[in-house]
């Protein structure tokens, strides 16, 4: 997660709050660490939004703070709710966990005198065939975006196993099935995963950050017809 974004995500969490908030929760929820907390809540002191409390102790963003609404037409708000709830097809209950969350903030930002966010009106099976994983999809995730290495333990079709390190690039949802895309050192290339496969996950603390941007382009490019499309 983008700094920006994750200020903006613990300016909106202490809103929320009716107690303090402290940096460790803050953390966990974020999947960051206690230091980066602390470093974003004094950014944020620092440019002048009103959050008091200290370390050990907790956090409260004290007066009010008027962020711009979100202003979405009648079909947007549809096409919002029906993406978020299509998450659950993913079977990842973080994922879906955190479309709700997400919906819930959307109903709360949303002008009063703008289009109602019905989530009645539109409503989406929660089937789905994707098998599950003995991984946490989350740990790829958060590998994915912070450009760490991570080891696996893979089982291909036959059920061999095999130890690799990879370079995490992307998580591709199909109907049936969830993939890993990543560069494999062991095979020098390009690799799909299925999820089901693989059977442990180790993060790792080698960063293929100065390399990730041209990574993902040279899969892509390799990969362009075979991906699914945004939205589709």
């Amino acid at each position: 997660m983008a700094r920006t974004a994750r200020m903006f995500e613990i300016v909106q969490m202490l809103r929320a709050a009716r107690a303090p908030l402290t940096a460790d929760s803050m953390a966990h929820r974020l999947e960051v660490t206690r230091r980066t907390v602390y470093r974003d809540i004094a950014a944020l002191q620092a440019s002048g939004v009103p959050v008091e409390g200290e370390a050990g102790i907790g956090y409260l963003l004290r007066g009010s703070l008027d962020l711009p609404p979100m202003r979405f037409t009648a079909e947007e708000l549809e096409a919002i709710v029906v993406g978020l709830s299509l998450v659950g097809r993913t079977g990842d209950t973080l994922l879906t966990a955190a479309g709700e969350s997400a919906l819930a903030k959307i109903a709360d930002a949303a002008p009063a005198d703008g289009p109602c966010l019905d989530q009645t009106a539109t409503l989406v099976s929660g089937w789905h065939a994707i098998p599950p994983g003995a991984t946490e999809a989350r740990l790829l995730r958060r590998a994915i975006r912070d450009e760490r290495k991570v080891r696996i333990v893979y089982r291909n079709g036959e059920g061999q196993l095999t130890e690799r390190i990879v370079c995490p690039l992307a998580m591709l949802y199909y109907v049936d099935c969830l993939l890993l895309a990543a560069y494999c050192e062991l095979r020098g290339d390009f690799r799909h995963f299925r999820h089901d496969r693989i059977e442990r996950c180790e993060p790792l603390d080698a960063s293929f950050a100065a390399t990730a941007t041209a990574l993902r382009r040279r899969w892509r490019a390799q990969n362009r017809e075979k991906l699914p499309r945004l939205g589709g």
